[in-house]
């Protein structure tokens, strides 16, 4: 009965096109695939990356419902209630009566039980694809009376992070640059409350980095989407704490516009693209070998490499050291699964503390249906998620890949629209 109900499924998105390609999910990158950063669904602009693809095809065009990344895989999956392509953006993604979203995008690759659940819900045969498009940098994001400039080292960010310092005082005593005689007041942390892609970048860099720089548990970081749901292991040593929906929410709470957010003395964790478009300061910050970068400044124009592994996931649990763990695809009937190579993460060890240049990055991804899309739509897919490699479209965005933009582009002579082509179908 799974195996019929899910190739019924496949069957029913073949036959339906929305005319419309619909995806969201991740908020992290939504600047630079759409412009802009808020939207009930957003319609991609000039410059950007969904902008400039839909320029160059005439007839064509995209929404993108910036839900988060957690809440993106859900949709992907189409089994979790209150999770549909046809609910409203941001619940949904405002998808016009199709069974199943075109594509969805994430920070986080897929775990064990978000693979699971999306062949729950498509069928044990079905499979997504999940292929690296981008690289942003996550910033230190403040405001505080005063401080218009504010450079942080590793062992100030996870002291401010762990709760061990918690004034403004404090982090001035601990040495922070920028912080004129006399601040004073608490830090109020700003977070993610929904499923984050951006929470697991962030993570990803402080549970590698932290337990060497200062002295609190190793355990004190687990990379997690879900980390407002662990956050009284956090916060109940914070003097404050805020929390904030998307890139965007986190950016209020900082900024002192979000409904109970104190005006004044936050610090909060967001794509850099939304701190410098909502109106609140980046940090710089100081790497372990020395070296302070501006991230708005410094990240962008070179693009990241990577390595791509394949038929990985991530595993539900992070390890001992709150590290994330690559573990193969869940068995199929008892055997072990292959992706042919569309499902594809970076490692993300291999980006948790960059040896130079600016440290606390994200790895996003674009994710589709392998099998069962629109046969009408199915062109127009494929050139949408194969858009982040093709040269042509990337010398027209304007909100990637340059200094200011806070994102930068991948190189990996595995990233090709030949991919992607054989892993949308």
């Amino acid at each position: 009965m799974k195996f019929v109900a899910g190739a019924l499924l496949l069957c029913l998105a073949s036959a339906a096109s929305a005319g419309t390609i619909v995806g969201g999910g991740a908020t992290l990158p939504a600047i630079g695939y759409t412009g802009t950063a808020t939207g009930t669904p957003i319609v991609p602009t000039a410059g950007s990356l969904f902008g400039v693809y839909v320029a160059n095809h005439s007839g064509t065009a995209v929404t993108y419902c910036p839900t988060g990344s957690g809440a993106g895989k859900r949709i992907l999956a189409g089994n979790v209630p209150g999770n549909t392509v046809n609910d409203a953006c941001p619940s949904g993604f405002g998808g016009s009566g199709l069974t199943q979203p075109h594509f969805a995008g994430s920070d986080a690759p897929l775990s064990t039980a978000e693979y699971n659940a999306y062949t729950t819900g498509h069928g044990a045969t079905a499979q997504p694809t999940q292929l690296p498009s981008i690289a942003g940098a996550v910033g230190i994001v403040f405001k505080k009376s005063g401080v218009n400039a504010l450079t942080l080292n590793e062992d100030q960010i996870c002291g401010v992070f762990s709760g061990q310092i918690k004034t403004w005082q404090d982090l001035s005593a601990a040495g922070a640059v920028g912080i004129p005689a006399g601040t004073t007041g608490n830090i109020n942390i700003a977070y993610r409350t929904d499923g984050s892609g951006t929470s697991f970048s962030f993570l990803n860099h402080l549970s590698a980095v932290c337990p060497g720089v200062a002295s609190h548990p190793a355990t004190s970081f687990k990379t997690l989407q879900a980390y407002a749901t662990g956050a009284a292991s956090y916060f109940s040593s914070y003097a404050s704490s805020f929390g904030g929906n998307g890139n965007a929410g986190v950016i209020a709470v900082v900024a002192g516009t979000a409904s109970g957010a104190p005006a004044d003395g936050s610090i909060g964790y967001a794509e850099v693209a939304n701190g410098v478009t909502g109106g609140v300061r980046n940090a710089s910050v100081t790497n372990l070998a020395g070296v302070t970068v501006n991230p708005v400044t410094g990240f962008g124009p070179t693009a990241v490499p990577v390595t791509l592994t394949f038929d990985k996931v991530i595993a539900d649990n992070p390890d001992a050291n709150g590290r994330p763990v690559l573990i193969d695809l869940p068995l199929t009937n008892g055997q072990p699964t292959s992706s042919n190579g569309c499902i594809a993460v970076v490692d993300p060890s291999t980006y948790a503390s960059p040896a130079s240049g600016y440290p606390i990055i994200a790895v996003t991804s674009l994710l589709g249906n392998k099998q069962g899309n629109p046969s009408a739509d199915l062109a127009t897919v494929r050139g949408l998620l194969s858009s982040p490699y093709d040269t042509s479209i990337r010398s027209s965005v304007t909100k990637i890949g340059r200094a200011g933009t806070g994102y930068a582009w991948l190189s990996s002579s595995d990233l090709t629209a030949a991919r992607v082509n054989s892993c949308i179908n």
